[in-house]
Order: C-alpha cells, then structure tokens, then sequence
C-alpha cells in the first residue's frame, strides 16, 4: 500500500480536510516524506482536540480571524512534546512540520518571532569521530567474506558513505 493510499484509507477519513489537502500536496513530491507528516500532523490533531476541543479546520479559521495566536499555540505544542519523551530533534521536527502546515494554510508566522515567541529544546548535534587505524584492522580481521573486506576496505580509505558505496557499478565499456 502507497503513502497515498493510505492517506486515503478509512483510517484517515477522520483526518479533518485541512490535514488532507496538505500531506496529498507534499505527496506530489516524495510519498514517504507525505506519510511522515501525515502521522505528525494527526498527532497535531490529537492535541488541539484535548487541549483546544477544536477539529483543524476550525482551529485554522480562529487562527485566522485572530481569535487564536499561531505562537502561542506552537509554543503549547511544543511544551506539551517535551512530556512525550521524545528527542530534540523530533520535536523540533514536528514544530517545523506544524509551523509549515499552518503557513502552506495562509497563516503568516514570522520567523523572527517564531524564534523569539516558540522555545524549543537546542537539539545536541554529537561529534563523529572516525575509526582509528586499529579499530578498522579489527574489523577487516573479523571479516571473512572477500566481498565485505573489499566494501570495508573502500569505505576506510576513501570516506565514502555506505549508501554511495553499494551503489557503485562497474562500467560496460562500448566498443569504438
């Protein structure tokens, strides 16, 4: 079953319409990408109907009549994830894909005073440090398949991503 089949399914019929016709606009550029907001929208969804008793749609129009501040309602979602126990950076993402979906809805959120009225956690980014030369021995020593020294022999001495690595090809030569 596609992303966009299950934006479709019954499940998701109870998705207000808002939700919909934003995850099927991101779904014309990357389907997986669609059913990722999708879930994080309709997370979105299950707090303002507990903390607001509002669907989507009406939250968007309060929003837009300023009954409601976009800022301070980012600013409530966001203190009400960091109770989810869930990393900095997810939260983070699920802000942005919030904020994202208020703006493709015509909701006007500075960025400055996003910055300055939304306080999210500072996500802590660790510091890779690469294999050191024995680390690497160890490893090609373990190895004892031909086809997995030569995969870890090429990712320890050019520092090539693995993804890059596997998709490496040998080249048919045409005949001139």
């Amino acid at each position: 079953m596609t992303a966009k089949d299950k934006m479709q399914s019954p499940s998701h019929t109870s998705a207000n319409n808002a939700i919909i016709t934003y995850t099927r606009n991101v779904c014309t550029m990357n389907e997986s990408t669609a059913y990722q907001y999708l879930s994080r929208l309709n997370d979105f969804k299950e707090f303002i109907t507990k903390e607001y008793q509002l669907g989507i749609d009406n939250l968007l129009i309060k929003i837009k009549n300023g009954s409601q501040d976009a800022y301070d309602l980012l600013n409530g979602y966001a203190a009400y994830l960091m109770n989810d126990n869930i990393t900095a950076l997810t939260l983070k993402q699920r802000i942005v894909t919030v904020k994202n979906f208020l703006e493709y809805h015509d909701v006007d959120i500075s960025p400055r005073k996003f910055k300055i009225k939304v306080k999210l956690p500072r996500v802590v980014r660790k510091k890779k440090e690469a294999l050191s030369k024995e680390d690497v021995t160890d490893i090609l020593n373990i190895c004892d398949n031909l086809r997995l020294r030569i995969y870890v022999m090429l990712l320890a001495s050019t520092g090539m991503r693995a993804v890059d690595a596997l998709s490496i090809r040998p080249k048919k030569h045409l005949n001139t």
